[in-house]
């Protein structure tokens, strides 16, 4: 599924046109972003958790170069699976892989 197809589903799921819903995804990810951008968690429940890891300056390999290099520290974005969404995806043994509830 693709940004337009879900901004179809959520139109239709919702009884707006695609171009309220397209303002309307646009927006929360717009706000998690500028969340995120200033160190903070954003939880929506049974889905998961958006937050942020820090890593701090290391020496790496560059397999390109075969030397050496200092990485800075950085910031970088990471998401945690809520449990209703994490047990829903994972019931294998029902037997409907891939089928949307």
């Amino acid at each position: 599924m693709d940004q337009s197809e879900l901004i179809e589903k959520v139109a239709k799921e919702l009884g707006i046109s695609n171009a309220q819903s397209q303002r309307l995804l646009k927006a929360t990810l717009r706000e998690i972003r500028d969340l995120l951008r200033v160190g903070h968690a954003v939880t929506i429940p049974h889905l998961g958790t958006f937050d942020t890891a820090t890593y701090e300056e290391h020496r790496g390999y560059r397999p390109v170069s075969h030397d050496f290099a200092i990485f800075p520290k950085r910031r970088v974005p990471v998401f945690r699976t809520g449990t209703l969404l994490r047990e829903e995806v994972y019931d294998i043994e029902s037997g409907e892989e891939g089928a949307p509830t």
